[in-house]
């Protein structure tokens, strides 16, 4: 048990002598396994709060970070494509599609062909 008085001479303080686990008093009594309890879970209904807390701030975060990252594509997409970015890349990969069709209808006899001519004007003779 710590004595009465600490080491600068003066009387301990209280909050001293719990933390240490001595009771304030002499005659205090233990505490009972369902105080123990209760302070227990006490404590971790207050380190849940603390982490509901930390990941309400969390999500907070992500979205302002989403945000600011959907408001930076439309940013780059405007200086790319000018006005109506949007409107203009569909139209640009809906041109793509049908000259993709286009090009699937054709023989495959008829596209080697065309080739053929190419190849033999880049032949090395």
């Amino acid at each position: 048990m710590q004595s009465s008085i600490n080491r600068h001479g003066l009387a301990p303080d209280p909050d001293e002598l719990i933390a240490e686990g001595d009771p304030p008093f002499a005659d205090a009594a233990e505490q009972t396994a369902r105080e123990k309890a209760d302070e227990s879970l006490n404590a971790l209904q207050h380190e849940v709060r603390l982490l509901n807390a930390r990941i309400g701030a969390l999500r907070e975060d992500a979205e302002a970070a989403l945000k600011a990252k959907a408001t930076s594509v439309d940013a780059s997409a405007h200086v790319q494509l000018d006005e109506y970015p949007w409107l203009k890349l569909t139209a640009a990969i809906g041109a793509t599609f049908i000259a993709a069709r286009l090009v699937r209808r054709l023989p495959l006899g008829a596209m080697l062909a065309g080739f053929a001519g190419h190849f033999s004007e880049a032949r090395p003779r």
